[in-house]
Protein backbone atom coordinates (compact mmCIF):
# COMPACT_ATOMS: atom_id res chain seq x y z
CA UNK A 1 0.00 0.00 0.00
CA UNK A 2 1.78 3.07 -1.17
CA UNK A 3 2.36 5.29 2.13
CA UNK A 4 0.87 9.28 1.67
CA UNK A 5 2.90 12.34 1.79
CA UNK A 6 2.55 13.76 4.88
CA UNK A 7 1.50 17.67 4.30
CA UNK A 8 4.28 20.18 6.14
CA UNK A 9 3.02 21.92 8.99
CA UNK A 10 2.74 25.88 9.40
CA UNK A 11 6.54 25.75 10.78
CA UNK A 12 8.19 23.86 8.14
CA UNK A 13 6.53 26.05 5.36
CA UNK A 14 7.27 29.82 6.81
CA UNK A 15 10.85 28.58 6.96
CA UNK A 16 11.05 27.65 3.26
CA UNK A 17 9.15 30.58 2.39
CA UNK A 18 11.79 32.36 4.00
CA UNK A 19 14.92 30.68 2.35
CA UNK A 20 13.39 31.21 -1.25
CA UNK A 21 13.21 34.53 -0.30
CA UNK A 22 16.59 34.99 0.49
CA UNK A 23 17.83 33.20 -2.08
CA UNK A 24 15.86 35.99 -4.59
CA UNK A 25 16.99 38.57 -2.63
CA UNK A 26 20.79 37.33 -3.23
CA UNK A 27 19.82 36.73 -7.09
CA UNK A 28 18.79 39.81 -7.03
CA UNK A 29 21.53 41.73 -5.37
CA UNK A 30 23.77 39.99 -7.71
CA UNK A 31 22.20 40.82 -10.57
CA UNK A 32 22.30 44.24 -9.43
CA UNK A 33 26.02 44.43 -8.81
CA UNK A 34 26.57 42.97 -11.96
CA UNK A 35 24.60 45.66 -14.03
CA UNK A 36 26.34 48.21 -11.71
CA UNK A 37 29.62 46.85 -12.71
CA UNK A 38 28.40 47.10 -16.31
CA UNK A 39 26.94 50.61 -16.10
CA UNK A 40 30.74 51.74 -14.61
CA UNK A 41 32.56 49.80 -17.10
CA UNK A 42 30.57 51.28 -20.36
CA UNK A 43 30.81 54.50 -18.63
CA UNK A 44 34.23 54.93 -18.04
CA UNK A 45 34.77 53.28 -21.75
CA UNK A 46 32.31 55.55 -23.27
CA UNK A 47 33.51 58.80 -21.46
CA UNK A 48 37.48 57.37 -22.37
CA UNK A 49 36.15 56.77 -25.85
CA UNK A 50 33.82 59.71 -26.58
CA UNK A 51 33.79 62.40 -23.95
CA UNK A 52 37.27 62.77 -23.18
CA UNK A 53 38.28 62.79 -26.70
CA UNK A 54 36.00 65.65 -27.97
CA UNK A 55 36.92 67.64 -25.36
CA UNK A 56 38.89 70.50 -25.78
CA UNK A 57 42.39 71.12 -25.36
CA UNK A 58 42.36 75.07 -26.38
CA UNK A 59 39.71 77.12 -28.32
CA UNK A 60 40.27 80.10 -31.19
CA UNK A 61 37.61 81.97 -32.18
CA UNK A 62 35.03 79.77 -30.30
CA UNK A 63 36.28 76.98 -32.77
CA UNK A 64 38.11 74.18 -30.17
CA UNK A 65 40.89 71.93 -30.58
CA UNK A 66 39.98 69.16 -29.98
CA UNK A 67 41.94 66.43 -27.70
CA UNK A 68 41.79 63.68 -29.99
CA UNK A 69 43.07 66.23 -32.71
CA UNK A 70 45.97 67.23 -30.31
CA UNK A 71 47.01 64.06 -29.54
CA UNK A 72 46.93 62.92 -33.09
CA UNK A 73 49.41 65.96 -34.29
CA UNK A 74 51.08 64.95 -30.89
CA UNK A 75 51.56 61.44 -31.92
CA UNK A 76 52.77 62.24 -35.66
CA UNK A 77 55.33 64.66 -34.43
CA UNK A 78 57.07 62.53 -31.75
CA UNK A 79 57.06 59.81 -34.37
CA UNK A 80 58.86 62.51 -36.82
CA UNK A 81 61.57 62.92 -34.30
CA UNK A 82 62.25 59.46 -33.82
CA UNK A 83 62.05 58.72 -37.48
CA UNK A 84 64.90 61.26 -37.60
CA UNK A 85 67.12 60.45 -34.63
CA UNK A 86 67.02 56.82 -36.82
CA UNK A 87 67.97 58.95 -40.00
CA UNK A 88 70.91 60.72 -37.71
CA UNK A 89 72.10 57.07 -36.59
CA UNK A 90 72.64 55.90 -39.85
CA UNK A 91 74.39 58.28 -41.36
CA UNK A 92 76.55 58.87 -38.09
CA UNK A 93 77.31 55.11 -38.54
CA UNK A 94 78.17 55.32 -42.41
CA UNK A 95 81.06 58.17 -41.73
CA UNK A 96 84.22 57.29 -41.61
CA UNK A 97 85.47 58.65 -37.80
CA UNK A 98 89.15 58.44 -39.02
CA UNK A 99 88.66 60.65 -41.55
CA UNK A 100 88.68 64.64 -39.49
CA UNK A 101 85.70 66.10 -41.93
CA UNK A 102 83.52 62.86 -41.56
CA UNK A 103 84.04 63.26 -38.05
CA UNK A 104 83.35 66.77 -37.87
CA UNK A 105 79.92 66.22 -39.90
CA UNK A 106 79.26 63.22 -37.46
CA UNK A 107 79.47 65.52 -34.39
CA UNK A 108 76.76 68.02 -36.02
CA UNK A 109 74.29 65.01 -36.13
CA UNK A 110 75.26 63.89 -32.67
CA UNK A 111 74.44 67.18 -31.03
CA UNK A 112 71.29 67.11 -33.45
CA UNK A 113 70.46 63.76 -31.76
CA UNK A 114 70.94 65.41 -28.46
CA UNK A 115 68.92 68.42 -29.28
CA UNK A 116 65.86 65.71 -30.15
CA UNK A 117 65.90 63.50 -26.94
CA UNK A 118 66.06 66.45 -24.83
CA UNK A 119 62.19 67.56 -26.28
CA UNK A 120 61.52 63.55 -25.23
CA UNK A 121 62.87 64.32 -21.93
CA UNK A 122 60.29 67.44 -21.54
CA UNK A 123 56.76 66.14 -23.52
CA UNK A 124 55.25 69.02 -22.13
CA UNK A 125 57.51 71.60 -23.83
CA UNK A 126 56.97 69.06 -27.02
CA UNK A 127 53.21 69.68 -26.18
CA UNK A 128 53.33 73.05 -25.80
CA UNK A 129 54.75 73.79 -29.26
CA UNK A 130 52.67 71.41 -30.95
CA UNK A 131 49.50 72.88 -29.54
CA UNK A 132 50.91 76.25 -30.44
CA UNK A 133 51.23 75.14 -34.07
CA UNK A 134 47.62 74.15 -34.35
CA UNK A 135 46.57 77.59 -33.00
CA UNK A 136 48.26 79.59 -35.45
CA UNK A 137 47.65 77.20 -38.60
CA UNK A 138 43.74 78.09 -37.52
CA UNK A 139 44.36 81.95 -37.15
CA UNK A 140 46.45 81.78 -40.53
CA UNK A 141 43.33 79.74 -41.89
CA UNK A 142 40.97 82.33 -41.01
CA UNK A 143 43.02 85.41 -41.96
CA UNK A 144 43.73 83.51 -45.26
CA UNK A 145 40.36 83.09 -46.06
CA UNK A 146 39.56 86.72 -45.13
CA UNK A 147 42.02 87.49 -47.67
CA UNK A 148 40.78 85.29 -50.13
CA UNK A 149 43.90 83.36 -50.22
CA UNK A 150 43.17 79.44 -50.97
CA UNK A 151 45.46 76.67 -52.03
CA UNK A 152 44.12 74.26 -54.84
CA UNK A 153 44.39 70.94 -53.97
CA UNK A 154 46.55 70.33 -57.13
CA UNK A 155 49.01 72.89 -54.90
CA UNK A 156 49.09 70.57 -52.17
CA UNK A 157 49.75 66.91 -53.90
CA UNK A 158 52.97 68.65 -55.78
CA UNK A 159 53.73 69.68 -51.96
CA UNK A 160 53.75 66.00 -51.25
CA UNK A 161 55.39 64.45 -53.83
CA UNK A 162 58.46 66.85 -53.82
CA UNK A 163 58.93 65.58 -49.73
CA UNK A 164 58.60 62.67 -50.71
CA UNK A 165 61.28 63.03 -53.32
CA UNK A 166 59.44 63.04 -56.42
CA UNK A 167 59.54 65.82 -58.63
CA UNK A 168 57.50 65.57 -61.55
CA UNK A 169 59.25 66.20 -64.84
CA UNK A 170 58.73 70.18 -66.01
CA UNK A 171 58.12 70.48 -69.84
CA UNK A 172 61.21 71.69 -71.92
CA UNK A 173 60.11 74.91 -73.92
CA UNK A 174 60.10 74.75 -77.80
CA UNK A 175 62.76 77.06 -79.13
CA UNK A 176 66.61 76.97 -80.37
CA UNK A 177 68.54 74.34 -78.97
CA UNK A 178 70.83 74.64 -76.03
CA UNK A 179 74.69 75.41 -77.52
CA UNK A 180 77.10 72.79 -76.11
CA UNK A 181 80.74 74.04 -75.77
CA UNK A 182 83.36 71.45 -77.12
CA UNK A 183 86.67 72.25 -75.11
CA UNK A 184 89.70 72.69 -76.71
CA UNK A 185 92.90 70.19 -76.79
CA UNK A 186 94.55 69.70 -73.81
CA UNK A 187 91.02 70.90 -71.60
CA UNK A 188 90.54 68.61 -68.71
CA UNK A 189 86.87 68.17 -68.61
CA UNK A 190 84.99 68.12 -64.66
CA UNK A 191 84.09 64.72 -63.39
CA UNK A 192 80.54 64.79 -63.05
CA UNK A 193 79.26 64.27 -59.51
CA UNK A 194 76.99 61.16 -59.91
CA UNK A 195 72.95 61.99 -60.29
CA UNK A 196 70.71 60.32 -58.06
CA UNK A 197 68.31 58.01 -59.56
CA UNK A 198 65.04 60.19 -59.93
CA UNK A 199 61.91 58.62 -58.30
CA UNK A 200 59.20 56.87 -60.56
CA UNK A 201 55.45 58.10 -59.51
CA UNK A 202 54.54 54.41 -59.33
CA UNK A 203 57.65 54.22 -56.54
CA UNK A 204 56.61 57.74 -54.93
CA UNK A 205 52.76 55.99 -54.93
CA UNK A 206 53.67 52.98 -53.18
CA UNK A 207 55.98 54.58 -50.54
CA UNK A 208 53.35 56.85 -49.97
CA UNK A 209 50.53 54.72 -49.51
CA UNK A 210 52.94 52.29 -47.07
CA UNK A 211 53.24 55.89 -45.03
CA UNK A 212 50.24 56.44 -44.74
CA UNK A 213 48.98 53.24 -43.83
CA UNK A 214 51.88 53.18 -40.91
CA UNK A 215 50.70 56.40 -39.57
CA UNK A 216 46.78 55.72 -39.44
CA UNK A 217 47.77 52.10 -37.99
CA UNK A 218 50.06 52.94 -35.68
CA UNK A 219 48.99 56.79 -35.12
CA UNK A 220 45.80 57.32 -35.81
CA UNK A 221 46.70 59.98 -38.64
CA UNK A 222 44.98 59.97 -41.30
CA UNK A 223 45.53 61.57 -44.95
CA UNK A 224 42.95 64.18 -44.59
CA UNK A 225 45.46 65.07 -41.61
CA UNK A 226 48.58 65.19 -43.37
CA UNK A 227 47.18 67.13 -46.50
CA UNK A 228 45.91 69.59 -44.09
CA UNK A 229 48.73 70.13 -41.95
CA UNK A 230 50.36 70.78 -45.51
CA UNK A 231 48.05 72.90 -46.69
CA UNK A 232 48.46 75.17 -43.15
CA UNK A 233 51.56 75.37 -44.35
CA UNK A 234 51.19 76.48 -47.60
CA UNK A 235 48.88 78.79 -46.64
CA UNK A 236 51.47 80.36 -44.39
CA UNK A 237 53.75 80.93 -46.85
CA UNK A 238 51.20 82.84 -48.89
CA UNK A 239 50.20 84.87 -45.86
CA UNK A 240 53.83 86.04 -45.62
CA UNK A 241 54.42 87.33 -48.90
CA UNK A 242 51.00 88.87 -48.81
CA UNK A 243 52.04 90.68 -45.33
CA UNK A 244 55.32 91.79 -47.11
CA UNK A 245 53.50 92.92 -49.89
CA UNK A 246 52.42 95.99 -47.53
CA UNK A 247 55.57 96.63 -45.59
CA UNK A 248 56.88 100.39 -46.63
CA UNK A 249 59.94 100.00 -48.73
CA UNK A 250 61.20 103.86 -47.77
CA UNK A 251 61.65 105.14 -44.03
CA UNK A 252 63.67 107.55 -41.68
CA UNK A 253 67.31 106.83 -41.88
CA UNK A 254 70.14 109.05 -39.81
CA UNK A 255 73.36 109.36 -41.30
CA UNK A 256 75.92 108.56 -38.52
CA UNK A 257 79.34 109.31 -37.20
CA UNK A 258 80.94 107.33 -34.96
CA UNK A 259 83.75 107.83 -32.37
CA UNK A 260 84.56 104.64 -30.20
CA UNK A 261 86.63 105.09 -27.15
CA UNK A 262 87.72 102.30 -24.88
CA UNK A 263 87.65 104.11 -21.57
CA UNK A 264 85.48 106.98 -19.99
CA UNK A 265 88.40 109.19 -19.44
CA UNK A 266 88.83 109.14 -23.05
CA UNK A 267 85.67 109.78 -23.88
CA UNK A 268 85.21 112.50 -21.63
CA UNK A 269 88.10 114.02 -23.21
CA UNK A 270 87.08 113.57 -26.88
CA UNK A 271 83.57 114.98 -26.16
CA UNK A 272 85.60 117.94 -24.52
CA UNK A 273 87.72 118.52 -27.39
CA UNK A 274 84.49 118.37 -29.91
CA UNK A 275 83.40 121.23 -27.96
CA UNK A 276 85.90 123.74 -28.71
CA UNK A 277 87.18 122.37 -31.99
CA UNK A 278 84.00 120.67 -33.60
CA UNK A 279 83.20 116.77 -34.68
CA UNK A 280 84.81 116.78 -37.86
CA UNK A 281 88.47 118.09 -36.70
CA UNK A 282 88.59 115.33 -33.85
CA UNK A 283 86.67 112.16 -36.37
CA UNK A 284 89.54 113.55 -38.42
CA UNK A 285 92.31 112.73 -36.20
CA UNK A 286 91.01 109.82 -35.02
CA UNK A 287 90.24 108.07 -37.91
CA UNK A 288 94.02 109.23 -38.90
CA UNK A 289 95.36 107.01 -36.26
CA UNK A 290 96.28 110.43 -34.33
CA UNK A 291 94.69 109.31 -31.13
CA UNK A 292 95.26 106.01 -29.24
CA UNK A 293 92.94 103.55 -27.93
CA UNK A 294 89.62 105.33 -30.30
CA UNK A 295 88.23 104.27 -33.55
CA UNK A 296 86.06 106.32 -35.67
CA UNK A 297 83.28 105.11 -37.86
CA UNK A 298 81.45 106.44 -40.70
CA UNK A 299 78.15 104.47 -40.63
CA UNK A 300 76.57 106.16 -43.22
CA UNK A 301 72.47 105.87 -43.98
CA UNK A 302 71.17 103.77 -41.39
CA UNK A 303 67.62 102.81 -40.15
CA UNK A 304 65.56 101.68 -37.17
CA UNK A 305 67.14 99.04 -36.59
CA UNK A 306 70.30 98.96 -37.83
CA UNK A 307 72.45 100.09 -34.64
CA UNK A 308 70.53 98.27 -31.69
CA UNK A 309 72.27 94.83 -32.99
CA UNK A 310 75.73 96.09 -32.23
CA UNK A 311 75.91 98.78 -30.16
CA UNK A 312 72.14 98.51 -28.31
CA UNK A 313 68.38 99.76 -28.03
CA UNK A 314 69.49 102.87 -25.53
CA UNK A 315 72.21 104.20 -28.58
CA UNK A 316 69.80 103.69 -31.66
CA UNK A 317 67.23 105.54 -29.31
CA UNK A 318 68.99 108.58 -28.67
CA UNK A 319 70.86 109.00 -31.72
CA UNK A 320 67.12 108.57 -33.59
CA UNK A 321 65.83 111.60 -31.34
CA UNK A 322 69.20 113.95 -31.68
CA UNK A 323 68.51 116.69 -33.84
CA UNK A 324 70.56 116.71 -37.23
CA UNK A 325 74.06 118.99 -37.32
CA UNK A 326 74.00 117.79 -33.53
CA UNK A 327 76.08 115.72 -31.54
CA UNK A 328 75.44 113.09 -28.69
CA UNK A 329 76.58 112.78 -25.30
CA UNK A 330 78.92 109.61 -24.18
CA UNK A 331 76.99 107.26 -24.78
CA UNK A 332 78.18 103.79 -22.81
CA UNK A 333 77.52 100.30 -24.73
CA UNK A 334 78.65 96.79 -24.84
CA UNK A 335 81.36 98.26 -27.53
CA UNK A 336 82.88 100.57 -25.22
CA UNK A 337 82.30 104.64 -25.58
CA UNK A 338 80.39 106.48 -27.87
CA UNK A 339 80.11 109.51 -29.39
CA UNK A 340 77.61 110.23 -32.57
CA UNK A 341 77.60 113.23 -35.01
CA UNK A 342 73.92 112.64 -36.80
CA UNK A 343 75.17 114.40 -40.01
CA UNK A 344 71.43 113.83 -41.90
CA UNK A 345 68.09 112.98 -42.14
CA UNK A 346 65.64 111.59 -44.75
CA UNK A 347 63.39 109.05 -46.35
CA UNK A 348 65.18 106.94 -47.95
CA UNK A 349 65.02 103.29 -49.93
CA UNK A 350 65.35 100.32 -47.39
CA UNK A 351 68.56 98.51 -48.33
CA UNK A 352 67.47 94.71 -49.03
CA UNK A 353 68.55 92.88 -45.87
CA UNK A 354 66.85 95.40 -43.73
CA UNK A 355 63.52 95.57 -46.24
CA UNK A 356 63.26 91.45 -45.83
CA UNK A 357 63.75 91.52 -41.87
CA UNK A 358 60.53 93.98 -42.23
CA UNK A 359 58.65 91.65 -44.51
CA UNK A 360 59.19 88.71 -42.16
CA UNK A 361 58.58 90.70 -38.97
CA UNK A 362 54.95 92.21 -40.52
CA UNK A 363 53.58 88.50 -40.12
CA UNK A 364 55.06 87.62 -36.78
CA UNK A 365 54.17 90.48 -35.38
CA UNK A 366 50.46 90.02 -36.70
CA UNK A 367 50.53 86.64 -35.60
CA UNK A 368 52.21 87.41 -32.09
CA UNK A 369 49.06 89.87 -31.45
CA UNK A 370 46.25 87.22 -32.65
CA UNK A 371 47.97 84.55 -30.60
CA UNK A 372 47.66 86.83 -27.09
CA UNK A 373 44.28 88.34 -27.92
CA UNK A 374 42.35 86.46 -25.16
CA UNK A 375 39.17 87.46 -27.29
CA UNK A 376 40.60 85.00 -30.02
CA UNK A 377 42.69 82.31 -28.09
CA UNK A 378 41.76 80.21 -25.15
CA UNK A 379 43.30 77.08 -23.54
CA UNK A 380 42.10 74.76 -21.42
CA UNK A 381 44.01 71.50 -19.44
CA UNK A 382 45.91 70.69 -22.48
CA UNK A 383 48.77 69.97 -20.40
CA UNK A 384 46.93 65.92 -19.15
CA UNK A 385 46.02 65.35 -22.89
CA UNK A 386 49.36 64.11 -23.52
CA UNK A 387 49.31 60.67 -24.84
CA UNK A 388 50.95 58.55 -21.65
CA UNK A 389 52.99 56.35 -24.05
CA UNK A 390 55.34 59.54 -24.76
CA UNK A 391 55.18 59.93 -20.64
CA UNK A 392 56.60 56.22 -20.20
CA UNK A 393 60.26 56.21 -20.26
CA UNK A 394 60.52 53.48 -22.63
CA UNK A 395 58.89 55.39 -25.26
CA UNK A 396 62.16 57.79 -25.37
CA UNK A 397 65.39 57.59 -26.99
Amino acid sequence: MARQSTPMNRKTLSRAEREARIQRWILLATAGVVVLVILILSGGFFYEQVIWPDQPVASVDGRPIRTREFQKRFRFAYDSLRQQVDFLERQIAALDPNDPNQSSIADLYRQQILQINRQFDDPALLGRAILQRMIDEQLIRTEAERRGIQIPPATVDREIEQRFGFIRETPTPLGSPTPTVTPGTGTPLPTPFPTPTPMSEASFRALYAAQLQRWEGELGFTESDYRAMIEAELLEQALREAFAQEVLTREEHVDVRLITAETLDLANDLYRQIQTEGFEKVFGEVQAGKVVSATAQNLGWTPLGGLSPVYGDELERIVFATPVLSVTSVITSPLGYHIIWVAGREDRELAPPYLRVRQQQAFEDWLQRQRTDPNRVRYFDWQNRIPRAALMPSARR
